[in-house]
């Protein structure tokens, strides 16, 4: 009976173990992914803030752009400011002198291609004006689409961070549920493993008491037939 008893503890000790282990191996899952979840954000709050620049940067641009697409030079504004300007005055001065020494040079003061030449001067300076303006507008253009363009690789470099982000952490959280899930099974299932030992015990116990009241009716019935025989059962007279 010892033996028997001791069967039965290693058996639900090693259900019960079981139950333990799983709920272990499951917590130790679920803390893992959870941590992973966590390297996985602290990542991508860095690869943010590394970003965070160039995004902005990027909107600078967009907003110069937007102001300068569309907007071509007022070219009757800008050659009255440059005409009146210090650089005009230094600029058409400098050529009028040119002009003249190589007139006086060749003896042309009064000739036709002197005055021609005199008369240029004011209109070349202000087309070169202009064509200079178009050119730094054109540069300036240029600039602010590349900015642009650091500020669009960054929001793609952070659109993927966000979407390795969230992978990730789909991934873990997948994990987490399988543990918590497979611990259930093997709970529920240990769970039934002692109800089916409970229920074979008891049905072993009644038919261990049932054979037991068999074999004493049966030993009394025999005691009975000795009687039948004509051998006193009783000791009295000796």
């Amino acid at each position: 009976m010892g033996g028997i008893a001791k069967g039965i503890g290693h058996v639900a000790g090693s259900i019960v173990g079981g139950v333990t282990g799983s709920t272990a191996a499951a917590k130790a899952q679920t803390n893992a992914a959870n941590q992973s979840n966590a390297t996985a954000l602290q990542i991508f709050n860095q690869q943010q803030a590394t970003l965070k620049p160039f995004v902005q940067v990027g909107l600078q641009g967009l907003t110069g752009l937007q102001g300068t697409a569309g907007q071509p030079i007022d070219r009757n504004a800008t050659l009255n400011s440059y005409y009146n300007s210090p650089e005009f005055s230094q600029m058409a001065n400098q050529a009028r002198y040119q002009q003249l020494a190589s007139a006086e040079a060749t003896g042309g003061l009064g000739s036709t291609a002197n005055s021609n030449g005199l008369a240029a001067i004011a209109p070349m300076l202000g087309q070169n004006y202009l064509n200079q303006m178009t050119d730094q507008q054109q540069n300036m253009y240029s600039q602010l689409l590349g900015l642009t363009n650091v500020g669009l690789s960054a929001g793609g470099a952070t659109n993927a961070a966000a979407g390795e982000y969230s992978s990730a952490a789909q991934n873990n959280f997948n994990q987490i549920g399988a543990a918590r899930a497979g611990s259930s099974l093997a709970n529920g299932g240990a769970l039934l493993g002692l109800a089916g030992l409970g229920a074979g015990l008891y049905s072993g116990g009644l038919g261990s008491s049932a054979s037991s009241a068999a074999s004493t009716s049966s030993g009394l019935g025999g005691l009975s037939g000795i009687g039948g025989l004509g051998l006193s059962t009783s000791f009295r007279n000796y």
